[in-house]
């Protein structure tokens, strides 16, 4: 702790509610003991969003130490407190121990990869607090990354090869693995053709693609047939249909003023001979 504290050059007290100013001093004093070389400065937490601070502007933000009691936090000030942090930057808090478990994870939602408790050596900065407050919680230090928003790097382009190995045993297993090329001028994109044998540069037999057959071996398409054989299956059995109508008077395609009783073609609207039949989609609405 007096570490963090020594290295510091900034640091900003955040404070909720009123609070005598012979306290702030008292505890700007304190502070200024183990941060010799930091500027401190404070801010009413009601006025934080409105003093717009610069981003990454603090090493260490404090926040409701000085106050009696506990004020308790939300996620937009816990995000503020991320933006004003330099990278490795601390939140140092007290938190009660029954809003310990969702207190800390409200850290690390907003962005803070390490949250630990800190020992009786950090006392010094709750010395405002009531016993009691002091005796239901504790100090906990969170740190931001090493990375601000927005930070990026540039990848190293390597040449990666892909590498097709055939089992030696005999058997049909085979495997692809990758290698690295440490190359930089390399460009890293991999020729598709060379991932290819002779078996996939073949052309399919469509004639033998059988969509799916049953136990019996009758061909039968699949669901959701997509290559044809479910429409070549469909015509052929209306083929077969059409073939198995048999007309005694020769007028089923004239409509049912004109067929017999007996018509197989009765209650259908009129067609051509040889036509398909093709039922009208009606509406229920």
């Amino acid at each position: 702790m007096n570490e963090i504290f020594a290295h510091a050059k900034s640091i900003l007290v955040v404070w909720v509610d009123d609070v005598d100013s012979e306290i702030l001093a008292t505890f700007q004093e304190t502070l200024q003991n183990k941060a010799q070389q930091a500027h401190i400065a404070f801010e009413n937490v009601q006025k934080l969003f409105e003093s717009q601070r610069g981003t990454s502007s603090c090493d260490i933000i404090l926040f409701d130490l000085v106050s009696k009691n506990d004020a308790p936090t939300n996620l937009d000030l816990l995000n503020e407190f991320f933006r004003l942090l330099h990278p490795n930057g601390y939140l140092i808090t007290h938190v009660e121990h029954l809003k310990q478990k969702q207190t800390i994870d409200h850290f690390k939602m907003c962005g803070f990869s390490s949250c630990n408790p800190l020992d009786a050596n950090s006392s010094f900065l709750i010395g405002n607090k009531t016993d009691d407050v002091k005796r239901h919680g504790s100090l906990w230090l969170c740190q931001k990354p090493s990375f601000d928003i927005g930070y990026s790097v540039p990848l190293r382009k390597t040449g990666i090869s892909l590498i097709r190995q055939v089992s030696t045993t005999g058997g049909a297993k085979r495997v692809w693995t990758l290698e690295g090329d440490d190359d930089d001028d390399d460009d890293g994109i991999i020729d598709t053709d060379n991932l290819l044998d002779d078996n996939d540069r073949g052309k399919p037999d469509v004639k033998s693609y059988t969509c799916g057959t049953t136990s019996s071996g009758v061909r039968k398409a699949c669901k959701n047939c997509s290559c044809g054989l479910a429409e070549e299956l469909e015509q052929e059995e209306h083929t077969q249909a059409q073939q198995n109508i048999k007309s005694s008077c020769g007028n089923c395609y004239l409509g049912d003023a004109f067929r017999c009783a007996g018509c197989p073609s009765r209650g259908l609207p009129p067609f051509k001979p040889g036509e398909r039949i093709i039922l009208p989609t009606v509406s229920d609405v």
